[in-house]
């Protein structure tokens, strides 16, 4: 019977070993995310950007896993093609930013409606429109002489979108077809460069001459070892990875899991114990209640609470005494007295004095002691029962 409960194990780990092989990552890859993030060293990725704005001595960072925040110590923040929504708090947060004198460098491949950077646009009073489903602008001259360190004539865009700008206080940079799809805004001391493409701002863009010299005249406007901010909040970088997100995703995750799993089972099901454990003495003997009484009136009495007790014999004093005759025991002292007189003889004054002491705080525990003696001499010589 063990050798056949032994087998069945080492089948059931063997069945579970080529479930993990069949449907694991390593059949499938995770594919890779079409967004110009820092971290992707696609062609559609960010990271040469990255790179080449720290290798020129700017102070490049990653905005990532804290809450959105641009500060007086950022010059340039680069955003291009959000994938989370940017909220009104942001947009105002960052247009705030830009007319203290931050430059902003934004770029976005979505049109208007579908983007998740419409709050934002909407803040810029720019739109981002789809020209047709079938054309494509492949190139755009500079429309002004303004990036001349170095000279840029013209640009690759392959985009199939263009700037509708809804304000007059922008100037059009680059564009085609009587189209802008590179505008540039100045608001307060600050500016914003809009362009309704980030292919010359991706790996692959950055191939071009004319396209890293697009980006070096853009960063003029940081001084020397600025710090440049990379916006990775909106590609979905707001909360720091747990342990646990890769556990069913990886390679290293699936045999971790793998291993977890076979070795609960074979300590699960190869376990033996030599029979039924037997308690300690300690565990099964039970405590009088005395010695609860004790432990609690020690407690009291290190505690100090002479007040709390006498409040207990207080109330306990009014229920004995209103037991019989169907008084309210919670009626103030002078009615509740009132109450007693009419229901037997009784002395008032005693009683009050007495329901006086018993309210107060003893001084002592002597003090205590006698308060109590007394109301059960009280109960006593009026012939209540204990």
């Amino acid at each position: 019977m063990t050798r056949v409960r032994d087998l069945l194990i080492i089948a059931g780990l063997f069945g579970a070993l080529i479930v993990f092989v069949v449907f694991g990552p390593g059949r499938t890859p995770p594919p890779t995310p079409r967004v110009p993030s820092t971290y992707s060293s696609a062609p559609d990725g960010a990271l040469a950007l990255y790179e080449w704005a720290r290798a020129m001595g700017y102070d490049v960072r990653r905005l990532e896993y804290r809450p959105f925040e641009v500060t007086e110590d950022d010059v340039v923040l680069v955003m291009l093609s959000p994938s989370e929504a940017i909220s009104r708090a942001h947009a105002r947060d960052i247009l705030d930013w830009v007319e203290r004198g931050g430059t902003l460098i934004f770029a976005d491949n979505a049109p208007t409606g579908l983007s998740a950077s419409d709050a934002l646009l909407e803040a810029l009073k720019m739109r981002i429109t789809v020209l047709t489903d079938t054309q494509t602008i492949e190139r755009a001259p500079a429309l002004q002489p303004v990036f001349d360190q170095p000279p840029v004539r013209e640009i690759s865009v392959r985009t199939r979108h263009a700037l509708v700008p809804q304000r007059n206080d922008y100037a059009p940079l680059f564009g085609a077809s009587g189209q802008v799809l590179i505008a540039g805004i100045q608001i307060g001391k600050g500016y914003v460069y809009l362009s309704a493409t980030a292919h010359p701002f991706t790996n692959s863009g950055l191939r071009d001459r004319q396209h890293a010299a697009l980006v070096l005249n853009m960063l003029r406007r940081a001084p020397p070892g600025g710090r440049i901010l990379f916006d990775e909040y909106h590609h979905g970088l707001t909360a720091p990875p747990l342990p646990t997100d890769g556990l069913l995703s990886t390679p290293w995750g699936w045999a971790g899991t793998y291993v977890a799993v076979a070795t609960a089972l074979f300590l699960l099901l190869g376990g033996r114990r030599f029979g039924r454990a037997v308690p300690l003495r300690e565990e099964t003997a039970r405590r009088s209640s005395a010695e609860y009484l004790d432990s609690m009136a020690d407690l009291y009495q290190r505690g100090g609470k002479r007040h709390y007790m006498l409040r207990h014999f207080y109330a306990d004093f009014k229920r004995r005494l209103a037991k019989p005759y169907g008084i309210n025991p919670q009626l103030e002292d002078r009615e509740f007295v009132h109450q007693m007189a009419r229901a037997r003889s009784i002395n008032e004054a005693a009683l009050l004095a007495l329901l006086a002491q018993l309210r107060a705080t003893p001084a002592s525990d002597a003090e205590l002691l006698r308060v109590v003696a007394a109301a059960d001499a009280f109960i006593a010589a009026y012939g209540y029962e204990r």
